[in-house]
């Protein structure tokens, strides 16, 4: 049976997507290999957080504190328990905007406040260079570049390891993030809009500040830099919660531990995880206007 080129559109769409940024990745490396300097300028490192195991633990119980305070309030405000017999509350859009709100605001009011009233403990400095926002926008979109085929090609080994372990019975069915699901399944335009929101701005932002700002440079300032970029890479992926994407994120969180210490500045981190979620994002959209699965 011949396909429909309209069905297939948004699949050829996505396939030049994809060949288009493979050719800028080659140009760019083969520009860095010539010119390294092309990439980065410089190397000025980040500022260790010597806070402390104590005093850093007091910050992520704070975290841990809020964000679960937050979602409670939200459940007893919003939503009632479902009665007995009838499972859980099914998850829809905007049920995952209020849980990717309650997770994402506590850690930012928590890293604002120890800032703000404990600056003698939590107010460290977060960047070694200071960059205008647009020239770190064209080092994170050159270094996204260059890095996102190699997260695809982690991707599909990841994939291939899972798959061979679910064929031998050793896990179960895989699937995909329930955020990933709820984009691809739609909704309401709006609350699907605010999760694009969160997922583009909101957790780029407040993420980078967490993992990158405090947790990558505490765990710098306890061991070397390569095993603290390895650890925070781990940590940043196990809180996705899906071993579907696990081996990826933690290389994107490797690469962005790497970005801020390349280049001194939280900024471009935090451009290029923007720049990474708003691709998988897009990616999502074009493939699911398809009937076509492409993988």
């Amino acid at each position: 049976m011949q396909a429909d080129p309209q069905v297939d559109a948004p699949l050829i769409v996505a396939s030049l997507s994809i060949l288009l940024i493979l050719a800028s990745s080659l140009v760019l490396w083969i520009r860095h290999i010539q010119k390294p300097e092309s990439i980065i300028e410089q190397d000025p490192g980040t500022p260790a957080w010597p806070v402390g195991w104590v005093n850093f633990g007091i910050f992520v119980c704070a975290m841990i504190i809020f964000v679960y305070v937050a979602q409670v309030a939200a459940s007893l405000l919003f939503f009632e328990a479902p009665a007995e017999g009838e499972g859980t509350t099914e998850l829809t859009p905007w049920l995952a905007v209020l849980a990717v709100l309650c997770l994402q605001l506590p850690m930012l009011a928590v890293f604002y406040g120890a800032r703000r009233f404990y600056p003698g403990l939590y107010a460290s400095r977060l960047n070694n260079t200071k960059l205008p926002i647009f020239t770190s926008f064209k080092k994170a979109l050159r270094l996204f570049l260059m890095l996102l085929p190699g997260v695809w090609i982690a991707a599909m080994l990841w994939a291939k390891v899972l798959s061979g372990l679910e064929g031998f019975g050793l896990i179960e069915d895989l699937e995909q993030q329930d955020l990933v699901t709820l984009f691809q399944g739609g909704g309401d335009p709006i609350a699907i809009g605010l999760l694009v929101f969160a997922a583009v701005i909101l957790a780029p932002i407040v993420e980078e500040l967490i993992f990158r700002g405090c947790l990558y440079r505490f765990l710098k300032s306890q061991t070397t830099v390569f095993p603290a970029q390895i650890a925070s890479g781990i940590l940043f992926s196990m809180i996705h919660w899906n071993l579907l994407s696990f081996l990826p994120l933690v290389l994107v969180g490797i690469f962005l531990a790497r970005i801020y210490e390349k280049t001194g500045s939280i900024l471009v981190a935090i451009w290029f995880h923007a720049f990474f979620n708003a691709f998988s994002l897009s990616m999502l959209f074009i493939t699911n206007l398809s009937d076509v699965i492409p993988y």
